[in-house]
């Protein structure tokens, strides 16, 4: 018994017909005859009862099937885990991201996940929230870093990393040397903010709706370094997540709080679908792991940072 006959008893008990079964694999009719009647002599048993008009199992013949479906739906699974081990070995991962991961630990995940699968060729795309979902669902890329917390039933978000809203200024600016600002106080404010396809503009713009009020956006850029510069230059003042707003410090601008809090949040996005490509399924299965040492190395850094205070302290005691 060959692997390939139990494909052709399944393909003619499939359509009880020779002619169909032979076109479906691809093979001539009397080629697909002369197999199957070597199968049933090695098994003493006939398989189809053949008539001018039709081709219907033998009760021994629905029984074989049954034991062929199992079989070849156990070969299919073996050759999937294999192609999934290929892939992984010589895989590629598509993954589109945000501007600013680099003021978050996002590119140590990346390029920790690299270390560990050499063989899987990373491509980044980067683009604004609204883009890097429309590039998501029409499957151009594999997962995405997002700032969108809105549900979506074509997309599954894993959360990476929490944040919140800061105002940054000018120092010469009247609110620079304020803790905290509510944020109805910028209702009369020129802003400059994100361009209106990422999830933080919309983020701060339904905030500002919510308190009463539309931004009065003077300017839209995608570039913090190019937004802080026209800060700086006391164009207008502008709203930044608390860790992108402190990578940036600069002494001639403040960062202040903002009341109510605005909560960031950077999520991985994936198209919601059972054909996860086997590069990302290592991707999301590797995810838990750097967080969880993420989080040692975080409560390392507090420690220590706690016991050279404690020290500095009984140094002045002394």
């Amino acid at each position: 018994m060959e692997m390939h006959q139990l494909e052709y008893v399944l393909a003619v008990a499939k359509y009880n017909n020779f002619t169909r079964a032979a076109e479906e694999i691809k093979i001539s009719q009397s080629s697909l005859s002369q197999q199957i009647n070597k199968l049933e002599n090695e098994l003493g048993t006939s398989l189809f009862v053949r008539t001018t008009r039709s081709v219907q199992l033998t009760p021994a013949g629905s029984e074989f099937v049954t034991h062929a479906q199992r079989i070849m739906s156990g070969v299919n699974e073996a050759k999937r885990c294999i192609q999934e081990y290929v892939s992984i070995v010589k895989g590629e991962l598509k993954l589109g991201t945000l501007a600013v991961i680099g003021s978050y630990s996002l590119p140590n995940l990346v390029t920790s996940f690299q270390d560990n699968f050499p063989g899987i060729k990373l491509s980044l795309y980067e683009e604004q929230c609204e883009e890097l979902l429309y590039l998501l669902h029409a499957q151009k890329i594999d997962a995405a870093f997002v700032q969108i917390n809105k549900p979506n039933p074509n997309f599954n978000f894993y959360p990476l990393v929490n944040d919140k809203m800061v105002v940054v200024t000018s120092h010469r600016h009247p609110l620079a040397n304020r803790v905290s600002i509510d944020i109805k106080e910028l209702e009369n404010e020129k802003m400059i903010l994100t361009p209106s396809t990422s999830g933080h503009y919309h983020d701060f713009y339904n905030a500002c709706q919510a308190a009463g009020f539309v931004p009065n956006v003077v300017l839209n850029c995608s570039v913090v370094k190019t937004m802080l510069a026209f800060v700086r230059e006391e164009l207008g003042i502008t709203v930044l997540s608390s860790k992108v707003a402190l990578a940036e410090r600069d002494p001639s601008m403040r960062v202040i709080g903002l009341t109510p809090t605005i909560h960031r949040r950077i999520n991985l996005a994936t198209r919601n679908s059972s054909d996860t490509p086997p590069t990302l399924k290592m991707f999301l299965k590797y995810i838990p792991q750097w967080l969880k040492t993420q989080a040692a190395i975080d409560r390392a850094k507090v420690t220590a940072i706690s016991s050279s205070l404690t020290r500095n302290s009984l140094q002045l005691v002394r």
